[in-house]
């Protein structure tokens, strides 16, 4: 397996940039996400000069950063390029982008017959500029793609080098989980990121009279939580191009100490259960 192990630094956005990538090398994260959202190192609206400054800083340090966390749909990017063109000349070939939205009132094929009419059109905007768009597959009534199947729907046909799909365990436990050998053998090639996350399953006694019976399920570092990682890195194992680990911590988010030490646990382990033979080298 050819892998970037990415972080995404989702609780971190009120640490200064100056600091950010101190932080990432005492967690043994080499490589970062690009975090294109309002109220983080880099933002919308002064995209072009922010991820400048972001990747130049990240890099000098000896972070890498290959990867975009944005929430740009297909239909935005269509209509306004700009992103992919400043990306592109930051020599950050990768980005995950905005969700399709699911609408009960309107058939479930029509829906995904148009999600992959947009993803066609951006497959081809992407080759202009040498990116790659990759969905990520997320849970929640208002999302559209929930399983690899509907995933592999808005992409089957398209070239896998332009667009591609992030599984995520993590997310896909809140839906129902299915088996990720078969998942990634269904997506092939267009398996491009795998989305790490874990979760701990909870009960509230009070509410096992309720319909859900007083379960819920909480964000768990990996090496705490209830998903077979090992299982998973067989898998990956298995493959024979590259795909983005992609690692998103979100607990702990009150305890800025324990949140980084489990991080340092988490990332660890994960590269042991996937095999991580060396970490990254920026060219």
């Amino acid at each position: 397996m050819k892998a970037v192990y990415s972080l995404f630094p989702k609780l971190l956005q009120d640490v200064p940039l100056e600091t950010l990538a101190g932080l990432l090398t005492e967690a043994g994260a080499d490589c970062v996400d690009l975090i294109v959202r309002d109220g983080y190192w880099v933002t919308h609206s002064g995209l072009e000069r922010e991820a400048s400054r972001y990747v130049g800083f990240m890099r000098g340090h000896g972070i890498g950063v290959e990867l975009a966390t944005t929430s740009y749909t297909p239909k935005m990017l269509l209509d306004d390029p700009d992103p992919l063109r400043i990306l592109s000349s930051l020599g950050v070939n990768a980005l995950r982008i905005g969700y399709f939205p699911y609408g009960p009132s309107i058939e479930l094929s029509r829906q995904l017959a148009e999600a992959r009419s947009q993803m066609e059109k951006l497959a081809e905007l992407c080759s202009t500029f040498g990116m790659k768009a990759i969905y990520q597959v997320h849970h929640g009534s208002s999302q559209l793609i929930q399983h690899s199947q509907s995933a592999l729907d808005i992409v089957s046909g398209l070239p896998a080098e332009h667009v591609g799909i992030m599984l995520d365990p993590g997310n896909q436990f809140h839906e129902g989980r299915e088996h990720y050998g078969r998942a990634f053998s269904l997506l092939g090639t267009y398996l491009a990121a795998v989305g790490v996350k874990d979760v701990a399953p909870r009960q509230d006694p009070a509410g096992r009279s309720l319909p859900g019976k007083g379960w819920s399920a909480s964000w768990a570092p990996c090496q705490e939580g209830l998903i077979n990682w090992h299982d998973i890195g067989k898998s990956l194992r298995a493959l024979d191009h590259p795909v983005a680990v992609n690692i998103q911590p979100f607990y702990h988010p009150s305890d800025r100490s324990l949140h980084l030490a489990s991080l340092r646990e988490e990332l660890a382990y994960i590269q042991e259960a996937f095999g991580k033979e060396q970490r990254h080298e920026q060219a």
